[in-house]
């Protein structure tokens, strides 16, 4: 998509108007039918792709590609090591065998990825990601102002313009085995998830393997950038590019919006980091 190229902060509220009157034009040519709510998604770099935590991981092997069958091999290992030393408790997962059984049924029903995902197994994505395990989800936001913090508060160094994005589903159709699946808010997990207004989006491509009735399903996690680029049309995909010059300024502002790393993160790290903040970079804005 081309990106928005714009002169400052102040900007940004007419170019989030600018998204609702797409929004609406779209509406008007679908005769009515209502759209999803718009997600946002900041990056600290306009030169960053849309890219999960697991591509871009550097403790996962370069050029790995993993399938949902792996990566829960990988995670359900860790749910009793992090309950052990934290001294938590969340529903079991199922063993791996059990979980293959359920995914060989919804791929053999020629479902997505999604209906494999239960709302335990969700809960525990979420909290994986929130805690920096390397995740196929990427993550949304559905407000911009939010959006906009995380872009200028990760800011790159030696960035020339952070990017915010916005996508808003126009369809959910899979296409050749192939889909992109949302997930939404309602699900008993970590604060940041509520904290952060957060969505997640998802990629992958149903695969089969074996011959006859000895056929073997498992989802391929898919890039975001090349998956939303070839389906481009179930989307309303808009790119704002902000100065980075502008960051003091965009932070201050949205602090008085009780937008900060404290109401974000909820942490006592994030507290200092806030306060901080106000007194050594706001006195100077």
């Amino acid at each position: 998509m081309e990106p928005i190229k714009l002169t400052g902060w102040s900007d940004f509220p007419n170019a989030l108007e600018e998204i609702k009157t797409k929004q609406a034009a779209r509406v008007n040519e679908n005769k009515g039918r209502a759209l999803d709510a718009p997600l946002f998604r900041g990056l600290g770099n306009s030169e960053w792709n849309l890219e999960t935590t697991l591509e871009r991981s550097p403790d996962v092997a370069a050029g790995a590609a993993y399938t949902l069958l792996d990566y829960y091999d990988k995670i359900s290992r860790t749910q009793p090591v992090i309950e052990s030393l934290l001294g938590t408790s969340r529903p079991d997962l199922p063993e791996l065998p059990d979980f293959k059984k359920t995914v060989q049924a919804i791929g053999r029903s020629m479902r997505d990825i999604k209906q494999g995902i239960d709302s335990n197994l969700y809960s525990y994505l979420i909290y994986l990601r929130h805690h920096g395990f390397p995740s196929p989800f990427l993550d949304w936001t559905v407000s911009p102002y939010l959006a906009a913090f995380f872009a200028f508060d990760s800011m790159a160094s030696g960035a020339e313009y952070v990017s915010i994005y916005s996508l808003t589903p126009d369809t959910s159709r899979s296409h050749d085995r192939e889909s992109i699946n949302l997930f939404g808010p309602y699900v008993r997990t970590h604060s940041r998830h509520f904290l952060q207004q957060s969505r997640y989006s998802l990629c992958s491509r149903l695969e089969l393997s074996g011959m006859n009735d000895n056929l073997d399903y498992d989802y391929i996690f898919l890039p975001h950038k090349d998956t939303l680029e070839k389906f481009s049309d179930d989307y309303i995909a808009v790119r704002l590019d902000i100065p980075a010059n502008e960051r003091s300024h965009a932070l201050k502002v949205l602090d008085t919006m009780n937008v900060n790393p404290y109401s974000v993160y909820g942490s006592e790290e994030a507290l200092v980091r806030t306060v901080a903040r106000r007194e050594m970079l706001f006195d100077r804005v």
